[in-house]
């Protein structure tokens, strides 16, 4: 097999997976939110946002530098034991923090209580993001995939039992027993993906600590970029949770967990060329700026449809997943599905930054991301609740993705296909406008059955369009 149909095999499976574990998470967002309503699912995101800022800090950078050395040693085990002893330490301390932390905001017991236990979950969904860098490595997706299915296979059945069973119960103590519920299922995934990690590298325990001095030397860029790019992604839900009621809260974040899981798709096939364009960015500058421009194409076509058919429809796609308690939840999932396309392609550039070698000249941009990002939510948040909070995000995703182009332009000279996103607007476009006749406004979205009809429509009539205009190239699929 090729190394393009490797990678695109890859990028298939991965995207399966996901998919299986997005159905999942929808149907264990809509059991949440039917369980604890508008104020107690505001709760609920509030803990998992306040948790996921500490392990950001926790990351450290280490994900990313991990996958590019490892890609350059035959022998990757002892720098991948390095790597995975330094991020438990890291989570360790970063989510211990982050608990003592949550007694210094004006929180209620429940909710600080909440984030003690919920980050347990968090501590084992941090260490094996690291080790998902193997199989980018072995273009082993697959077993990555069988993981996380499991992990959310197991977090559905634990859901499904507490609100069959404990729904009844104080709503807090309900809250507290779907974050058991969280933690116990990112146990499973963990374990899992450490036991196939097994398969390929030998990770263990490792206590190196010049070698450790040497990692955190090289990857404070990597850590500082990481930090700021997804502290700004997630402080609006804390500036919400803070500013806001917890109603306020529950309706931002249904459609915002509904969009976190859509991130994974462009982050993965990010993952998944990362150690190619890191090879490349070395060894081979010609190849570095073909692989960029095919995959930026890759993204637009997934990017564009994904952006014009989420807007259409997420009055029916919160109704669905929320219930009419949420429906309302459409009007900020309309921004956020436009921040979500922006992202997709900053996935790319991201890694892009990295390979090259210029994440410190990068700061820059992840710094005015964050400076923008929190000028604009205390401006717009106060009136406009989380309305101001998505457009903030759109606002500052599109500003720094323009910033992390222009710095791999000017590294390398690559640039976009041009005539590629052209016929993937043109076709998302036409997919738009036939969706525009069948999507129904705030007050009669469509049913179950409706909404997946016109998602089938709309995927046919897409694709179907960038065929026949060109958009879809099948000897690349095949080709060295």
């Amino acid at each position: 097999m090729s190394l393009s149909s490797k990678i695109v095999s890859n990028t298939l499976i991965s995207y399966a997976g996901r998919a299986v574990s997005i159905a999942f998470a929808l149907i264990i967002v809509g059991l949440i939110t039917r369980s604890l309503g508008q104020e107690g699912f505001g709760e609920y995101v509030t803990v998992l946002a306040f948790l996921s800022l500490f392990v950001i800090l926790a990351d450290l950078g280490l994900h990313s530098l991990m996958t590019r050395e490892i890609s350059r040693e035959e022998d990757s085990g002892p720098v991948a034991s390095n790597f995975f002893t330094l991020r438990l330490i890291a989570s360790l301390f970063f989510l211990l923090f982050g608990f003592g932390a949550a007694f210094l905001f004006p929180y209620t017991i429940e909710v600080k209580l909440g984030i003690g236990i919920g980050a347990l979950g968090f501590f084992f969904l941090s260490v094996h993001q690291l080790l998902l860098g193997v199989f980018q490595k072995h273009l082993a997706m697959h077993l990555a995939a069988l993981a996380e299915i499991a992990g959310r296979g197991a977090q559905l059945l634990f859901v499904f039992l507490i609100y069959l069973y404990v729904r009844g119960e104080t709503p807090h103590i309900v809250l507290f027993m779907y974050l058991v519920a969280m933690s116990a299922s990112s146990f499973v995934i963990f374990f899992l993906t450490f036991l196939f990690a097994q398969r390929y590298t030998r990770i263990g325990l490792r206590f190196d600590i010049p070698y450790w001095l040497k990692i955190i030397k090289t990857t404070w860029p990597i850590a500082l970029s990481i930090v700021l790019t997804l502290i700004y992604f997630k402080i609006d839900m804390i500036f919400l949770s803070l500013m806001k009621p917890a109603a306020d809260v529950g309706i931002y974040g249904a459609a915002y967990r509904v969009l976190e899981g859509l991130i994974f798709f462009p982050a993965m096939f990010a993952g998944i060329l990362m150690p190619i364009l890191s090879r490349d960015a070395v060894n081979n500058h010609a190849h570095f700026k073909e692989v960029f421009r095919k995959s930026m194409r890759v993204i637009a076509i997934f990017a564009l449809p994904l952006v014009g058919g989420g807007v259409v429809l997420s009055y029916s796609i919160t109704n669905l997943i929320g219930g009419k308690d949420f429906i309302i939840a459409g009007a900020p999932m309309q921004a956020l599905f436009m921040a979500t396309g922006i992202i997709f392609f900053g996935n790319i550039l991201g890694r892009a930054i990295i390979a090259l070698d210029l994440q410190k000249k990068a700061m820059f941009a992840y710094l005015l991301g964050v400076v923008l990002n929190v000028v604009l939510n205390l401006i717009f948040i106060p009136k406009y609740t989380y309305m101001g909070a998505a457009w903030s995000t759109v606002i500052t995703e599109l500003l720094v993705v323009a910033f992390l182009f222009w710095l791999v332009w000017r590294k390398t000279g690559a640039f976009l296909d041009i005539s590629g996103v052209i016929k993937a607007a043109f076709a998302a476009a036409v997919m738009v406008g036939v969706l525009l006749f069948f999507a129904s406004p705030i007050s009669a979205p469509l049913s179950f059955s409706g909404l997946g009809l016109a998602m089938l429509a709309g995927a046919g009539i897409y694709f179907g369009v960038l065929y026949v205009v060109g958009g879809i190239r099948r000897e690349e699929l095949t080709a060295e």
